[in-house]
């Protein structure tokens, strides 16, 4: 702002309002050299998802990766015409310069957590891990590739894995399987599948993404990567009973296929009324000491809500393994038709 040769701010005139002295311009044409400091705030939460446009979630920016009927990019979406027959390769070549680009300009890594949902069997999946940076506070969850899927799907969700754990970044695994044969219920419209069912899922997750990112990252000292998970989505004392039983009712159906012996962490996150935590406690200690007893690391974490229902999801830390094997034999087949299509070196 102009300042009279007293000293006094002014505006605009040729004389000062306050003592009257002749106004000059000059000195102050250097200060409008200077642009305004721009401190933008990214918020705690961003989510960006791959193959699952229009995810029911609730965060500080929610964007998309997909493929749609022409090029377009926005603040909330990267979009890309399809490629007649094309592979993941072919998307990385095209798009990889300008989704990094993309990344860049909007931000999306910079909020204090972020989770990246991706179909790690759709082309696009190679081409968003490759493109992401790798901030701390993020994590992945994926639906992998399992026995049922095709080579080319085994395949490419075969590299995007791989991407991800080379990056160093935790990843939630939920086989092929699992995600199609999801179902919940929800208070508002009843049953749900698909991706309905996987925002149903999530919900909980990232609404107590404190614990999550911090059992994540405890996990990944102890270099443990990928992860496992079982729900047990609006249960209720009528249908279960006691808490024991509704902690060993979930994990029965835990999102990658595999032995007791293949997990080396469980932790247990419940959303419940308060007056209840005492109970769930006990039936968590109850089901690790059953499971789980040699496990490294074992938690119970607590959540409040005012519902009637009650959630309870187990995070399972296990070795890498686990989901390779199942998917290798179709990966290989793929590279031995088009070398090309082998996990990316470096």
């Amino acid at each position: 702002m102009n300042r009279c040769p007293n000293g006094h701010e002014q505006r605009l005139g040729l004389k000062c309002e306050t003592c009257g002295a002749d106004m000059s311009y000059r000195q102050s044409v250097s200060e409008l050299l200077e642009l305004p400091k721009v401190s933008p705030v990214y918020g705690r939460l961003s989510i960006l998802s791959v193959g699952y446009p229009k995810l029911s979630l609730k965060a500080d920016y929610i964007g998309e990766i997909a493929i749609a009927q022409a090029d377009s990019q926005t603040s909330a979406a990267f979009q890309v015409a399809s490629i007649r027959g094309g592979s993941w390769l072919d998307f990385n070549k095209k798009y990889l310069d300008k989704l990094r680009r993309w990344v860049a300009l909007v931000g999306v890594a910079r909020s204090t957590d972020m989770i990246v949902v991706v179909d790690t069997m759709k082309p696009l999946s190679v081409l968003a891990l490759s493109a992401l940076p790798t901030p701390e506070h993020t994590a992945v969850i994926a639906v992998v590739a399992d026995k049922n899927s095709t080579p080319v799907e085994q395949n490419t969700s075969y590299v995007a894995l791989s991407l991800a754990l080379k990056k160093g970044l935790p990843v939630i695994a939920l086989s092929q399987t699992f995600e199609r044969e999801m179902l919940y219920f929800t208070e508002d419209r009843g049953l749900v599948t698909g991706g309905d069912a996987l925002s149903r899922l999530l919900e909980p997750i990232l609404s107590a993404r404190d614990d999550l990112m911090d059992i994540l990252e405890r996990d990944l000292k102890l270099g443990i990567k990928l992860h496992s998970i079982s729900a047990l989505v609006a249960g209720s004392r009528a249908v279960y009973g006691t808490a024991t039983n509704a902690f060993l009712a979930q994990s029965y159906g835990i999102s990658i296929a595999g032995d007791k012996t293949d997990n080396q962490t469980v932790h247990s996150l419940v959303f419940s009324k308060n007056s209840d935590s005492t109970e769930f406690e006990k039936g968590f200690g109850v089901f690790r000491n059953r499971g789980f007893k040699s496990a490294l690391s074992a938690e119970f974490r607590f959540r409040e809500t005012s519902s009637q229902l009650y959630d309870i999801l187990t995070i399972y830390g296990m070795g890498d393994q686990s989901v390779f094997q199942a998917i290798k034999n179709g990966y290989d087949a793929i590279v031995k038709s088009v070398p090309e299509l082998k996990v990316p070196e470096g």
